[in-house]
């Protein structure tokens, strides 16, 4: 099993507190939360999922209080991702910080490598 694998195997919670496949990305780095993102809504769009949540943080620990993935995985979702993403919308908190993603999921014929 791969360092990704492993990674995803601990980071994927099957329906996680919303009802909704979600993938955790807090403590990863950019490289690796991008390919674990990619591998997930790949998954995902293979197995029928449509709809998930990805889960980056709000940035409170670093600096300039504003998280990296924060920044990278929409932007990754809007480009590079887009092949996998029929929708993506922040899910922004009581106080209006958003530190999740709530992604619909391309149907897999529409899915292109």
């Amino acid at each position: 099993m791969s360092l990704l694998d492993r990674l995803l195997a601990r980071l994927v919670r099957g329906a996680g507190a919303r009802g909704i496949p979600a993938l955790d990305l807090h403590g990863l780095g950019v490289r690796d939360a991008i390919a674990a993102t990619e591998r997930f809504l790949a998954d995902c769009a293979a197995a029928g999922v449509a709809e998930v949540r990805l889960v980056y943080g709000k940035g409170r620990g670093s600096p300039g209080g504003r998280g990296v993935l924060r920044e990278v995985i929409p932007r990754w979702l809007a480009a590079e991702g887009a092949r996998y993403v029929a929708s993506a919308t922040p899910e922004p908190d009581a106080t209006g910080a958003d530190g999740a993603m709530r992604v619909r999921v391309r149907p897999v014929a529409r899915v292109q490598r």
